[in-house]
């Protein structure tokens, strides 16, 4: 990647204690404040791995949105929901071992075959789930709902 292609965005963290800010610096994304007092230590956990999985479902649903609007696909709404699975890799370290993201895009049965051209371009992920590919893998489950199912 050149010099002229490279984007980046900043995210500022501040952790006292139990008491965390994450700041996107967006106008989109509010500061997301997080306080560990009220929950039980053995409940802390596991909240980078939502974070994560939040990244990387509004990434791959937003370039979804673009591929269907560029095939003229008019959707009710999509649902969509990302499992995140962690385990240990061969040297017993904890690690994201895979991704899988489940989309159901609600739209007319007209839509039917636009849509399968659509779920082959969205087997090449998105821009965050294309790059973790090379870590684990990430599964992709696409379907359309029609009303009338």
């Amino acid at each position: 990647m050149t010099e002229q292609t490279r984007q980046s965005t900043t995210v500022h963290l501040e952790r006292r204690g139990p008491l965390i800010d994450l700041d996107a610096e967006s106008r989109v994304l509010p500061a997301l404040s997080i306080d560990n007092n009220s929950l039980p230590e053995n409940e802390r956990g596991g909240t980078a791995k939502k974070l994560l999985g939040s990244s990387v479902l509004y990434c791959y649903v937003a370039a979804l949105d673009k591929a269907l609007a560029t095939r003229g696909i008019v959707y009710d709404h999509i649902e969509a929901h990302a499992e995140v699975v962690a385990g240990s890799d061969d040297k017993g370290r904890s690690r994201i071992v895979g991704i899988t993201l489940t989309v159901l895009v609600h739209a007319d049965e007209e839509y039917e075959e636009l849509f399968e051209r659509v779920c082959k371009v969205m087997r090449q992920g998105c821009l965050i789930s294309a790059s973790l590919e090379a870590a684990f893998p990430v599964t992709y489950d696409l379907k359309l709902v029609c009303p009338d199912d």
